[in-house]
């Protein structure tokens, strides 16, 4: 945590990150993302078989992009999307 509605995904949170990755939300948005990413590796759907990736490690997976610069930004509209999450 960086600030009351910013947070920090520190380098090493997913191979080959070259900066960090930060999101900013209100408290709400940050107990739903991660929750969305215990389930997604803890819940009932997940597994070798499941292929949702969470909005967090979408935005971690974008911090390690060739040629990023600084860090990679989550607004607070952030959601997973296919790839990239929205609001990245």
């Amino acid at each position: 945590r960086v600030s009351c509605t910013r947070y920090q995904i520190q380098l090493g949170f997913v191979p080959n990150m070259n900066v960090p990755a930060e999101i900013i939300v209100n408290n709400d948005l940050q107990t739903l993302l991660v929750q969305e990413l215990h389930d997604s590796c803890c819940g009932p759907k997940s597994g070798a078989g499941s292929y949702f990736v969470p909005a967090l490690r979408q935005a971690a997976n974008v911090a390690a992009l060739p040629g990023i610069v600084g860090s990679s930004l989550a607004m607070p509209d952030v959601h997973s999307g296919y790839g990239f999450c929205i609001g990245n």
